[in-house]
């Protein structure tokens, strides 16, 4: 695993996101079935539109900018809650390949990482009941991503976080799923032929 030393929002972080990345793998490969998902047409096309230089972000959601602003909290309550020490990292890429990564929201020596969610409150509580019901509960929409960055780094696990004031925060650890994984190298790739083929062909006129 590579770490790129870089904030996250900068514009040298928004540079290296013009490539597939662990927040989108869920528009790349199911989280459900491993499959290759119909909006990786889509996503190419938001990833080519920033590598030409003409990507339009569109306004985030309230509940993305309230957990923008409260991540800090997220990850101090987490500390205080695990004694584990969270190192920032920018932006990381396999070893082998520049053509995807990721933006955990921290590293935790030795081999872990840490994804912080910030929820709404309703969505922590059923959250909550889920894993209470079923002990090998996961988030499913999250899957693809805390998948993604165990994959990308090659770490022995990831912590997820869901945290909301006030409320019992929700923390579970995720093991690599190495059958998820060789799904999602499948379909990324396919990915990577998508976008090799239209980069050419859409932003070059070949």
């Amino acid at each position: 695993m590579r770490v790129i030393d870089c904030i996250q929002g900068s514009e040298e972080w928004e540079r290296l996101r013009a490539r597939p990345t662990a927040s989108q793998f869920h528009r790349i490969c199911t989280p459900a079935k491993g499959q290759f998902a119909a909006s990786a047409i889509d996503y190419a096309g938001d990833i080519l539109a920033k590598r030409a230089g003409i990507w339009v972000e569109p306004p985030p959601s309230y509940w993305m900018e309230w957990g923008v602003e409260h991540e800090g909290e997220a990850k101090e309550a987490y500390t205080s809650a695990t004694g584990n020490d969270v190192v920032d990292a920018g932006f990381i890429m396999p070893d082998h390949t520049d053509a995807y990564g990721g933006s955990p929201d921290g590293l935790v020596p030795t081999d872990g990482i840490l994804e912080v969610k910030c929820p709404s409150p309703q969505k922590l509580f059923a959250w909550h009941i889920r894993s209470d019901r079923d002990d090998d509960y996961f988030p499913l929409e999250h899957k693809a991503q805390c998948q993604g960055l165990l994959w990308i780094s090659g770490r022995a696990w990831i912590d997820f976080f869901a945290w909301h004031p006030g409320m019992k925060p929700l923390l579970i650890t995720l093991l690599p799923d190495l059958e998820y994984h060789e799904r999602l190298s499948d379909c990324m790739d396919q990915m990577r032929a998508l976008l090799d083929e239209y980069h050419q062909h859409l932003l070059y006129g070949e």
